[in-house]
C-alpha cells in the first residue's frame, strides 16, 4: 500500500507525457496500454490512463537487448586443382 508521502510525491504521466518519454506516437502507447504490457491506471470513464512512471521505467528495462557486431562472412577458399 502506498502511504501518503509516496502518494504525494508519485506524478502519474498522461499517455502524451509517456509517449514523449518513450519518444513514439500516442497510438504506439495506445497498443502496448491494449496488449497489456505497459500497464495503467484508469482514471474515471473518460479521462483516459495515467501511467506510473516506474512502470513505465520497467517497461524500458525488459525491453532492452544487446545487440552483437555482425561476424565477418569466411573469404571462399578457391580450389585450384578442380577445373569446372
Amino acid at each position: 500500500m502506498v502511504n501518503n508521502q509516496q502518494a504525494n510525491d508519485l506524478q502519474l504521466l498522461t499517455v502524451k507525457q509517456a509517449a514523449a518519454v518513450l519518444g513514439c506516437s500516442q497510438t504506439n502507447v495506445y497498443a502496448l496500454i491494449g496488449s497489456g504490457t505497459l500497464p495503467v491506471v484508469p482514471i474515471g470513464r473518460s479521462k483516459g490512463y495515467r501511467i506510473d512512471p516506474r512502470d513505465l521505467d520497467g517497461f524500458v528495462q525488459s525491453r532492452k537487448v544487446r545487440f552483437q557486431a555482425p561476424q565477418t562472412a569466411k573469404k571462399a577458399t578457391k580450389l585450384k586443382h578442380i577445373r569446372l
